[in-house]
C-alpha cells in the first residue's frame, strides 16, 4: 500500500513537473516572439512620434529639448532603438531635408547614447555602431567625443563589433578615428582580416589621401595582414607612392607578402625603376611568390630585357613562374611571337607551357566568338 502510494506521488510530481515546463516554455516563445519582431503598435508610436518632431515641430527648441530628454529614457533600451533606427529610415526615404537637419541637430543626443552603449553587451554595441555606418551625418563636424567612445568598444569585443566600429569610422570620415581603431586592433592582436580590413578602408568618405598618408607612415608598427591592407587600400586610388614603396619593395627581410601586394601596385602604376627590380625577382629568385609576381607585373614594363628574362623563366622549374611568363609574353606579343618561340624553343618545359598557353587563348578566342 504504502508503496502505491509512493508511485502516485512520484507521477504525479512528474506530471506537474511537465506542465511546469510546458508554461514556463510557452511563456518564453511569447517573450522572444515580441521581443523579436517589434510590434506595430510600437512601430506607429515611434513613426507618429518622429513624424512630428521632424516634420511638423522642425526647428521648435522647446520641442527638441523635450524630445531629447525623450530620446536618453528610451533608446538605451534596445528594443525601442530597433524600431526607432527602422522609422528614421523611413523618414530619410521621405523626408531628405528634415532628415538631414533632424540628424545634424542630435549630434549630441546621440554622443549621450553612445556612452550608454558603451557599457552593453558587444552585441548591443556593434547594433549602435552600425546606426553610426548608416547615419554618418549624426556625427557632426568635431565627432572628437564620438570617435574616442566608439573606440573603446573594441575592447574584448566580437569581429562583427569591431567592423562595425571601423565601419562607422570610415563612415563619418575621420581620418585619426581610423588609425587609432587600427592601432587598438594590432595592440591586442585581434583579427581582422587584410581583406574585409581594405574593403572598409575603401568605404572611407573622409580625404582618402590623408587617411593614406598616415597610413603608410604607420604601418611600420603593424601586423603583416594590416601592412598588405595598406598597400592594397592606396594601390586602388593613388599613384603617388611609386617613389615611397620601392626602399619596402627591395628590403629583403620585409616579410614577402607586402612586398608581393607592392610588387601589384607597380603592376598597375608604371615606375620604370621597377623592372629592374621585378627581373631580378625572377632571375635570382629568393622566394618563388616573389618571382611568380613579378612574371605577371612585368607586363607593364615591355622592353628588350623584359622579353630577355620572361623567355628564360619559360624554363623555371615552378609550372607558376612558367605560366605566368607565358601569358605576360602573350600579352606583350601576341599568338606569333609565342608560335615563334614553340618553333625555335629546344625545352621540354617551355615548349609544354607555351603549348598550353596556346591552347588557353584558342579556347578563350571559340568562347568569345560563341557569345
Amino acid at each position: 500500500m504504502i508503496t502505491d502510494v509512493r508511485i502516485y506521488v512520484i507521477v504525479g510530481a512528474f506530471m506537474i513537473t511537465c506542465i511546469a515546463l510546458m508554461v514556463f516554455n510557452f511563456v518564453i516563445i511569447r517573450r522572444s516572439q515580441g521581443r523579436n519582431e517589434p510590434s506595430s503598435r510600437r512601430v506607429k508610436k515611434w513613426r507618429t512620434l518622429l513624424h512630428k518632431h521632424i516634420v511638423l515641430n522642425a526647428g521648435k527648441e522647446s520641442d527638441s529639448i523635450s524630445h531629447e530628454k525623450y530620446l536618453l529614457r528610451k533608446l538605451p533600451n534596445t528594443e525601442n532603438f530597433v524600431v526607432y533606427y527602422l522609422v528614421l529610415q523611413e523618414i530619410q526615404n521621405e523626408y531628405p531635408e528634415e532628415y538631414k537637419a533632424y540628424t545634424e541637430d542630435k549630434y549630441v543626443t546621440f554622443q549621450k547614447l553612445s556612452l550608454k552603449y558603451a557599457q552593453k553587451t558587444g552585441i548591443a554595441r556593434a547594433f549602435f555602431a552600425d546606426f553610426i555606418c548608416n547615419f554618418p551625418r549624426i556625427a557632426g563636424d568635431t565627432p572628437e567625443q564620438l570617435v574616442n567612445i566608439l573606440i573603446t568598444y573594441i575592447d574584448d569585443s566580437s569581429i562583427h563589433c569591431r567592423t562595425n566600429v571601423l565601419r562607422a569610422l570610415c563612415s563619418i570620415g575621420h581620418v585619426q578615428g581610423v588609425i587609432n581603431t587600427i592601432q587598438v586592433i594590432n595592440e591586442k592582436s585581434l583579427f581582422m582580416h587584410n581583406k574585409l580590413l581594405t574593403n572598409e578602408l575603401l568605404n572611407f568618405r573622409g580625404n582618402r589621401d590623408e587617411l593614406a598618408e598616415h597610413l603608410w607612415r604607420e604601418c611600420y608598427q603593424w601586423n603583416v595582414d594590416t601592412n598588405v591592407s595598406v598597400v592594397q587600400y592606396i594601390t586602388a586610388f593613388s599613384n603617388a607612392y611609386v617613389k615611397s614603396f620601392m626602399p619596402t619593395l627591395q628590403d629583403s627581410s620585409v616579410n614577402p607578402e607586402i612586398r608581393i601586394a607592392i610588387i601589384r601596385y607597380y603592376a598597375r602604376y608604371r615606375f620604370d625603376p621597377a623592372r629592374t627590380v621585378l627581373i631580378k625577382f625572377i632571375d635570382n629568385p629568393t622566394d618563388i611568390n616573389l618571382s611568380i609576381v613579378s612574371a605577371s607585373a612585368l607586363a607593364l614594363y615591355p622592353s628588350q630585357d623584359t622579353f630577355a628574362t620572361l623567355r628564360r623563366s619559360l624554363s623555371s622549374a615552378n609550372w607558376h613562374v612558367r605560366f605566368n611568363s607565358a601569358s605576360t609574353l602573350a600579352r606583350l606579343g601576341g599568338k606569333v611571337y609565342l608560335a615563334d618561340i614553340l618553333s625555335t624553343e629546344t625545352d621540354r618545359y617551355a615548349k609544354d607551357i607555351v603549348t598550353y598557353t596556346l591552347k588557353q587563348l584558342e579556347e578563350q578566342e571559340q568562347k568569345q566568338e560563341n557569345n
